[in-house]
């Protein structure tokens, strides 16, 4: 019986400091992760929401361009930057779509992807007054007819 109660208190002596021990010593591993993260580098790539354009011609709604796009900037200059970014290459790419004459999506052709992506990249960075972005990517680009949309609404 003696020895019991004295395993009882031997283990329960044991289970404390391991507790204690587990709780208080430091591996100094979070200091590392915390000065990796405070000192970003190489380039960084972010996802804004996508945006739905209405695409008018003839002063009618003929439908609506949703697209998604995506940009590069370095990271250090994302980090110490006071503006983000993002909502500034989400406006720029709806004024591009909306604005030029020569993206007429119910009129399927070919564009020069290039261009347009270089053209929302240099009014960002205009915009900002700093070389912060440095590409943009066309993630997502999709023409929704107004017609097929009512046609799908009115079978509902």
């Amino acid at each position: 019986m003696l020895k019991t109660i004295g395993l009882g208190i031997w283990a329960t002596i044991v289970a404390l400091a391991a507790g204690y021990m587990a709780a208080t010593w430091n591996t100094g591993a979070t200091v590392d992760v915390v000065r990796a993260e405070s000192k970003p580098s190489g380039l960084e790539t972010r996802h804004p929401s996508a945006i739905t354009v209405p695409m008018i011609s003839e002063g009618k709604l003929s439908g609506y361009v949703v697209a998604k796009v995506g940009f590069t900037a370095d990271a250090q200059a994302l980090a110490s930057s006071p503006i983000d970014p993002q909502p500034f290459v989400v406006d720029e790419a709806f004024r591009h779509i909306y604005t030029d004459g020569k993206v007429e999506f119910d009129h399927l052709s070919k564009y020069n992807l290039d261009t347009i992506t270089a053209a929302i990249k240099d009014a960002v960075n205009k915009r900002l007054g700093t070389e912060l972005i440095k590409d943009v990517l066309v993630e997502e680009l999709n023409y929704v007819d107004r017609e097929q949309l009512d046609k799908q609404t009115a079978q509902k």
